[in-house]
């Protein structure tokens, strides 16, 4: 396998270790095509009947772990080889044993910087992953592994009618089965929420993270000089939404003075937010697209299995499916996280549907033009 995903796997508990010259798996490992990009082995013991379900074991846990992988924006280089090295316990040689099924070989992604960037990024993901294996009770964990895997085959097949089958797959296997109203009224109900929840939040990030490569320094400099104990982007978001702290909003547009693209993105993003009303207005308006989306690639995806018809809109309708299938599960991880004790599912959806709506009524009992409170501004950066 790869030299990131064996130091992923690593981190994660598994016995992943680099090749050693001379080893009894050396001969097998060569027959791979891709053996000179491949540095490392994963050591797996199962017990099965034949030494092809052995291969298909080691394969599966492989796959599972590359499908966590895809939820990161950035991903990392995850690749192993078609030809695995079997051994039967206490035999004293093993054989070369290959699967004609593999994932489609996809182009290596291109490096996001120096090696030591792309350790953190490996890091990134074994945490998540770990998140994701230690936050939830056993079925919850394994439906949870079930629907990213299965959200994973549309980055893995170039057919979009399979693109969005399998994404709006995933959605069914993470949610709970409707009972006494449509299916895509129930399943809507309980994943737009998890989309939603954090939208305010990622608009921050996005803005901030624009700036930073630019602007690190002066920007840091003038959110350490505000009264806040808040750091990074809840910083930023006290800077823009606050309004005692308009003197600084006035150094950072003199700041971007000279970039009227960074500036603009800065006024949309306070104009959202700059009160009651505008927080109201930019919350119902992104419940309502992002609601009617949802229908939108259920008539999809019922054209294309139905009907076998391919919708003229379908690209953008895969693009839009798959950011919302990885917002839905980072608030749903978020949420376990914070529960002291392992989580089921579906009682982590039904309470991310709930504090959302606690969150809009408060929100719709204020004053329309009462500018926002820190507290306030903790609830839509979901700090509160």
């Amino acid at each position: 396998m790869t030299r990131d995903l064996g130091n992923y796997l690593r981190g994660l508990g598994f016995n992943a270790s680099m090749r050693v010259t001379g080893g009894a798996y050396e001969n097998t490992l060569n027959q791979n095509p891709n053996a000179d990009v491949l540095p490392s082995v994963l050591e797996w013991s199962v017990e099965t009947l034949d030494p092809e379900a052995a291969m298909d074991s080691a394969y599966q846990v492989l796959s599972a772990q590359r499908a966590i992988v895809f939820l990161d924006p950035y991903g990392m280089h995850c690749e192993w080889g078609q030809t695995m090295h079997v051994t039967l316990h206490r035999a004293q040689t093993g054989r070369a044993i290959t699967k004609s099924d593999f994932f489609d070989d996809k182009p290596r992604p291109a490096s996001i910087g120096a090696r030591t960037r792309r350790v953190t990024r490996a890091r990134t993901i074994s945490n998540y992953a770990a998140d994701i294996a230690g936050n939830f009770d056993e079925p919850s964990t394994e439906r949870l592994i079930s629907s990213i895997r299965t959200a994973a085959l549309a980055r893995t097949s170039f057919n979009p009618e399979n693109r969005l089958i399998s994404l709006w797959s995933a959605i069914e296997v993470l949610l709970s089965e409707p009972r006494e109203v449509a299916r895509i009224v129930h399943y809507a109900k309980l994943i737009v929420p998890c989309i939603v929840m954090r939208h305010a939040r990622r608009q921050v990030i996005a803005t901030y993270n624009e700036l930073l490569p630019r602007y690190r320094s002066r920007l840091n400099k003038i959110t350490r000089s505000m009264e806040t104990e808040s750091h990074g982007q809840e910083a930023f978001a006290e800077l823009l939404f606050l309004p005692e702290n308009e003197a600084h909003q006035t150094a950072l547009c003199q700041l971007l003075a000279e970039n009227p693209l960074a500036l603009h993105r800065v006024y949309k993003l306070q104009r959202d937010y700059k009160n009651i009303k505008a927080v109201n207005s930019t919350m119902d308006d992104h419940y309502d697209r992002v609601r009617w989306q949802i229908h939108r690639v259920y008539r999809a995806r019922n054209q294309l299995v139905h009907a076998g018809q391919i919708p003229s809109y379908l690209e953008s309708v895969i693009l839009n499916l798959a950011e919302y299938y990885r917002s839905a599960i980072v608030t749903i991880v978020g949420r376990a996280k914070k529960e002291d004790l392992k989580s089921d599912i579906d009682q982590v959806v039904s309470e991310i549907g709930i504090k959302y709506g606690i969150m809009r009524s408060h929100f719709r009992k204020g004053k329309p033009d009462t500018p926002l409170s820190k507290e306030q501004v903790g609830k839509i950066m979901d700090t509160r």
